[in-house]
């Protein structure tokens, strides 16, 4: 894995790095040269019983090492994003290995399957701790290097089409996802001077354990895509600035089309 691409020499942070679309850009950013934190709860195996181990099990040193074998480097994390500290380390860590963040993409996320007058209290917490507040701090903790650095930067989140429209027994999780398009399109305005751009990317349908174990009423005619469908658009996100790209909700399967290299950036 040679660093040859448009992210030579940059610092990238993927959380949910362990399996799915957060390996993927994992492995994505490593073969565009950057440098990538592999951050994730996920440190050991799950037992062969798991439903993980059906639809794609994995860890954080599992992927760090496919990077490694590539010819690439990576620093696995620990990190469960409900945990402040967790996330403050995983700041403090990667600046203390790499001296710099460039690139975060944050990835890690739960469901939230219940109709409103079932749901239990204890999963809609853990649904907007993970997918809102998590995220949120996220940048809370990354933001003052990269800002300290002057040299600008990309951030984005992974997204869902929940949050753009009603999906049967998905109040929280729908919620969730709502809030946090509008949290991480704040922040872009609040960082536009600091060149680091922010923006929120849906990836659709993708064949991840989320999307297979739940049953998501009304999206059965899109196509389920593989993990490393979004690997394209993820790289052309995370080499962008807020001189560039910034503030903007993006479909993946739009990438390329109606927005991407050569496209005019849309206006508000």
């Amino acid at each position: 894995m040679a660093a040859t691409g448009e992210l030579r020499g940059k610092v990238a942070i993927v959380t949910g790095a362990s399996r799915g679309i957060g390996r993927a850009m994992s492995l994505a950013f490593a073969a565009a040269g950057a440098q990538v934190v592999v951050a994730a709860r996920t440190e050991n195996e799950a037992p062969p019983d798991s439903p993980f181990a059906k639809y794609g099990s994995g860890t954080i040193n599992d992927t760090a090492q496919k990077i490694a074998e590539a010819g690439g480097e990576a620093l696995p994390i620990t990190c469960d994003v409900t945990n402040s500290e967790d996330l403050r380390n995983l700041a403090e860590r990667t600046v203390k290995h790499f001296g710099r963040i460039d690139i975060v993409a944050s990835n890690a996320g739960v469901d939230c399957e219940s109709p409103v007058v079932d749901l239990e209290e204890e999963l809609l917490d853990r649904c907007l701790t993970v997918n809102i507040r998590g995220p949120i701090l996220l940048c809370k903790y990354v933001l003052p290097q990269m800002i300290e650095q002057k040299g600008g930067g990309s951030i984005f989140c992974i997204t869902s089409g929940a949050s753009m429209g009603y999906r049967e027994n998905r109040v929280g999780y729908s919620m969730s996802k709502a809030a946090l398009d509008r949290a991480y399109l704040s922040i872009a305005e609040e960082v536009r001077e600091h060149n680091i751009a922010v923006n929120v990317l849906s990836p659709g349908r993708v064949d991840t354990w989320m999307n297979r174990r739940g049953d998501w009423p009304g999206t059965a005619h899109i196509p389920m895509e593989q993990p490393d469908s979004i690997n394209n658009a993820a790289v052309w996100l995370a080499a962008q600035k807020a001189s560039t790209f910034t503030a903007q909700r993006i479909e993946r399967a739009e990438f390329g089309t109606n927005w991407g290299p050569g496209i005019p950036v849309p206006t508000p």
